[in-house]
């Protein structure tokens, strides 16, 4: 089922679900009814490309309920709760990512030799 993006004619909340692709309208989480919205790009949630690339890194099994609501819904409004959930926060427009410092180099090198030491491959 594709994704689309509904407003709700209650509380004004705009949101995005899963619905077919026939349905013109859908239910807030307030339990008022919502209009669908016109969008650009719509997509299935198999080609969403940065949902695999999230999915991938959250643990399968943590009781967290943030991470239970993103993995059984993988939707950008709990994307970003999970992300809230464990600390994180997307970058916003104009920040840069942090440049390295030397001190990168040094815990590199620190991780390296203790791998080196287990004979694990660094």
């Amino acid at each position: 089922m594709p994704l689309y993006d509904f407003e709700c004619r209650v509380c004004g909340r705009v949101f995005e679900a899963m619905a077919a692709m026939d349905a013109a309208e859908g239910v807030c989480a307030c339990g008022g009814t919502a209009k669908r919205l016109v969008s650009v790009g719509r997509g299935f949630r198999a080609d969403a490309d940065w949902l695999e690339s999230v999915t991938d890194v959250v643990e399968k099994d943590s009781p967290k309920p943030h991470v239970r609501a993103f993995l059984a819904e993988p939707s950008r409004a709990n994307y970003c709760r999970w992300m809230a959930g464990e600390g994180l926060r997307p970058l916003e427009s104009g920040e840069a990512r942090r440049a390295p410092s030397p001190r990168d180099g040094i815990a590199r090198e620190v991780l390296a030799r203790f791998a080196a030491r287990l004979g694990a491959p660094a």
